[in-house]
């Protein structure tokens, strides 16, 4: 008869695997649930402008007949969007109640969330509430609960990408942070309105007008530069929460991937023609070659002087994007940016772009300051200055 020593051992090989009988509570799937359940209820109630009350028709939608005409992309734009949103709430509730119940739960919530947004959007008069939407969001939710129940416990929470995490990535809050802050800037890349990682353009929200002009020269350099500096500053965070500069270069290969292709798809989609090659612009070409120089020269660096060097490339790239002027090949070939069944998400993606530097900021400030590290180097520099002069 098998004992707990045997169940341990058995545990620890590295061939078997047995099922997992508890799933694990994850900070990090908590983090995504809260960002996505925000970023949905943004896009699904987006411009928020001349809000009205509703009268006792407010309900109505629930019981009319199906909409006189179904939009294809809008059925597959509702279900991709509450797909997430099932498996994220499937994975929280997972580490709290059984699996079946979890799915239940995860599913009756984005019910009632797709309900409760269609019953909000009958205060905004650019909006219209459809009982089509709910059945199509409610799909979503189901899809992706029913992939949580399936694989989520074995690869998410207590099996394969847990031990992958463990192996190659720092432990703790600051890193599911860390891993939550690299999920939204991806999310930004969808952002076809923006140079190519350019981040942090507040011009439209604060008048900002700097009345400097450019030479064609002088632009492809900004452009280079803000793409090469975003570049780094991303791979000098990714190199504070791994283990290895193994790890780093793996990771930053697939994070930089992901948002080129992102960034095709957004082309693809938001661009006349749809070129998807459309944002690969000879600045843009540069910077990415120069931000692949220059990060490996900083990349076995101590992890706190790769946070500086983080906020340093975050703070400056915010600046050039600021200070760079409108790029008048974007404005002129934007599609469908300012109209159409994109707008809503169009709108959170902006907004998501315009505030992500100021996040991470927070975040990389938030941990140099309560870094060991940092503060050792800090006391070491206030008691032996000389030793720190040339």
């Amino acid at each position: 008869m098998d004992g707990p020593s045997a169940q341990s051992n058995n545990m620890s090989g590295s061939l078997a695997f047995p099922p997992a009988r508890y799933a694990r509570n994850s900070r990090l799937v908590a983090y995504l649930t809260v960002a996505y359940l925000l970023l949905v209820g943004y896009a699904s109630l987006y411009p928020f402008s001349d809000w009205r009350i509703p009268g006792y028709e407010a309900a109505r939608f629930l019981f009319a007949g199906w909409p006189p005409y179904i939009v294809a992309s809008d059925v597959v734009v509702n279900i991709v969007a509450y797909f997430p949103l099932g498996l994220l709430l499937t994975l929280f509730w997972m580490g709290y109640v059984p699996r079946l119940r979890a799915m239940v739960l995860a599913v009756g919530t984005g019910v009632l969330l797709s309900l409760a947004i269609e019953f909000a959007q009958a205060c905004v008069p650019t909006r219209i509430s459809s009982n089509l939407d709910v059945l199509t969001n409610s799909i979503g939710a189901l899809w992706g609960a029913a992939a949580a129940y399936a694989w989520g416990q074995r690869w998410l929470l207590s099996g394969e990408l847990r031990r992958l995490r463990e192996r190659h990535f720092q432990g703790g809050a600051r890193t599911d942070l860390a891993f939550l802050l690299l999920f939204l800037w991806l999310l930004t890349q969808f952002n076809a309105d923006i140079l190519l990682f350019g981040n942090g353009d507040l011009r439209h929200i604060f008048k900002l007008n700097s009345g400097l002009r450019y030479s064609a020269e002088v632009y492809l350099l900004l452009e280079a530069g803000i793409t090469a500096i975003n570049f780094v500053g991303i791979a000098c965070l990714v190199g504070t929460i791994t283990r290895s500069f193994a790890a780093t270069a793996v990771a930053v290969t697939v994070i930089m991937l992901s948002a080129l292709a992102f960034k095709t798809i957004a082309a693809m989609a938001l661009f006349i023609p749809g070129d998807p090659g459309l944002w690969l612009t000879p600045g843009s070409a540069l910077g990415l070659v120069a931000g692949v120089m220059v990060w490996p020269a900083l990349a076995q660096s101590k992890p706190v002087n790769l946070m500086r060097a983080a906020t340093l490339c975050f703070v400056v790239g915010f600046l050039l994007v600021n200070f760079a002027p409108a790029n008048p090949y974007l404005i002129a070939a934007l599609r469908i940016l300012q109209r159409g069944h994109l707008l809503p998400f169009n709108a959170m993606i902006g907004l998501l772009s315009s505030w992500w530097p100021a996040l991470v900021l927070l975040y990389c400030l938030f941990s140099l300051m309560t870094n060991p590290a940092a503060r050792i180097t800090r006391l070491v520099d206030v008691a032996d200055p000389k030793e720190h002069m040339p």
